[in-house]
């Protein structure tokens, strides 16, 4: 590098962020966005819409805002002081709690692996009538560990953005072609009301939304997206607008299958079960177009948190129990197959509805969101670990109400896993 290209380089690093570096910092926000909006949260988004209208949309603001204060913290750690959470919580609390965290994920990441897999099938099927579910997620499991397989944050990163394109013009234009109504959107949407006053429904949305792994996943894709910054706070700002603009398309993306659910089937009194059901009233009323759009988003949702899953735990495996964390490393390897083999096994055994494994997964989320909270609250508050990057007061202000907050869903989450095992 000659003289110019070096002061150019310095200037790049300490001036003015320009549009292009902003746009250049979206691809970790895009990944969690991409995991975030899952075949779950189509279903919620879908139910919620269809029962109570538009009355929901501001607990997907709550909820949008609730995950960004929640991956935050992963910048500051990844670039601040080069490491993920798990090398964070193994160093400065103790390997048995980074143990103990990584087998609930890893626990959770299987169960809901099951359930996305079985999402990509249901849109497929409806592309492909009478095909086989067990064909199509044998399919999607080896294109999804193909992937994974290749050990490159770039090619995981387009991918995913790919996909959230697909995502906000699927489901973007099926709600516009809907016809809703502006006026009751924002007069029933941002009424602040529970929606049928069922605070359990409400709920949901903040489990399908603000999952356990997400903080875990941000860290670790962040630090592969800046393993060497020059500048640490400024390229934390541009970090964290790149989750902020993911945060955002997340609630566009969710409220838009809302309004397409609120606008068509709640007027008629529509009740639905499922995304696939969803899809299927679309088209009587909207025409097919709107049965692929919206089959063509699901997919693009159930894909990509496929491929999340699969490619994130041979990435924090090594950082949690302090092993080798080269990917092409025996023990990366074989967890990428473990979450790979596993979900197509319980698919086998329970079939297109397992409902218990949806019952653990629910168990897992209620217990592991308020647990990985106040993990994290308490290694960003460590002065000695964080250093200039610590907690605000503000900071740790957000970080009480959203762990109380948290709680509060655990224990709902638990008790209705109890209610269904009883009845």
């Amino acid at each position: 590098m000659d003289k110019n290209e070096d002061i150019k380089s310095k200037s790049a690093e300490t001036g003015r962020i320009t549009v292009k570096e902003y746009i250049a910092s979206l691809g970790p926000g895009a990944i969690m966005a991409a995991s975030i909006i899952g075949p779950g949260t189509v279903t919620t988004a879908s139910v919620q819409g269809a029962s109570y209208g538009f009355t929901c949309v501001w607990l997907i603001l709550i909820a949008c805002i609730i995950a960004y204060f929640f991956q935050e913290p992963g910048s500051r750690v990844a670039i601040g002081k080069g490491v993920d959470i798990f090398t964070g919580v193994r160093e400065n609390m103790g390997k048995r709690m980074s143990s103990f965290l990584y087998i609930v994920i890893l626990i959770g990441s299987i169960a809901f692996q099951a359930g996305n897999i079985m999402g990509a099938n249901m849109a497929l099927t409806y592309f492909f009538p009478g095909s086989s579910t067990m064909m199509w997620t044998i399919i999607i499991s080896i294109v999804g560990f193909s992937i994974a397989w290749t050990n490159k944050y770039s090619i995981i990163e387009n991918i995913n953005q790919i996909l959230i394109v697909m995502m906000v013009v699927a489901f973007v234009v099926t709600a516009v072609s809907s016809g809703p109504s502006i006026s009751d959107f924002f007069t029933q949407g941002f009424a602040f009301k529970i929606p049928g006053g069922n605070a359990t429904l409400a709920l949901s949305l903040l489990a399908t939304t603000v999952c356990p792994n997400l903080v875990l996943g941000f860290a670790i894709f962040t630090l592969e997206k800046y393993p060497n910054p020059l500048n640490r706070k400024r390229t934390i700002k541009m970090s964290n607008f790149g989750l902020g603009f993911n945060m955002v398309i997340t609630f566009l993306i969710t409220t838009a299958i809302v309004v397409c659910s609120a606008t068509v089937l709640h007027p008629l009194n529509i009740k639905i079960a499922s995304a696939g059901d969803m899809a299927g009233q679309l088209v009587p009323l909207l025409g097919r177009f709107a049965g692929v759009f919206f089959s063509l988003g699901l997919f693009a949702a159930a894909f990509s948190s496929t491929l999340y899953h699969i490619s994130l735990h041979g990435r924090i495996l090594p950082r949690a129990y302090g092993l080798d964390p080269d990917l092409k490393a025996k023990h990366n390897r074989l967890i990428t197959l473990v979450i790979v083999i596993v979900p197509i096994i319980i698919i086998a055994i329970a079939g297109s509805s397992p409902v218990q494994l949806i019952i653990t997964a629910q168990a897992l989320n209620g217990i592991a969101l308020p647990l990985v909270f106040i993990i994290c609250w308490r290694l960003t508050s460590m002065k000695k670990f964080m250093g200039e990057y610590v907690n605000t007061r503000v900071q740790n202000i957000i970080f009480g109400a959203t762990t109380l907050l948290t709680i509060v869903f655990g224990i709902n989450a638990i008790r209705g896993v109890i209610l269904k095992l009883i009845g």
